[in-house]
């Protein structure tokens, strides 16, 4: 699993010549990179044998906002789907 998604990250940036910019800019584009390799809907073959998750975030939380995976990001990162604990004032 590992191994797919350094093969998916590596392509990505050969694609964009690697990182240019900031540290900052970096960081960005890799966390852009995961949300979606995480969002993205899994092949068809993979949705049957997950028993119909989509994607790696819906196994993870055990559910499903939206069917639309756009829909499920958006509500996922706008923390619409915070499960009611509070962080560590500390």
């Amino acid at each position: 699993m590992v191994d797919r998604l350094m093969r998916f990250l590596n392509r990505a940036y050969f694609n964009v010549h690697y990182f240019h910019g900031t540290l900052a800019s970096a960081e960005l584009r890799v966390r852009a990179l995961a949300l979606l390799w995480n969002f993205c809907p899994s092949s068809p073959m993979t949705v049957r044998k997950q028993h119909g998750q989509a994607c790696p975030a819906e196994r993870l939380n055990g559910k499903r906002y939206a069917d639309n995976w756009l829909e499920n990001l958006l509500a996922s990162g706008s923390m619409n789907g915070l499960r009611g604990y509070q962080q560590n004032p500390l």
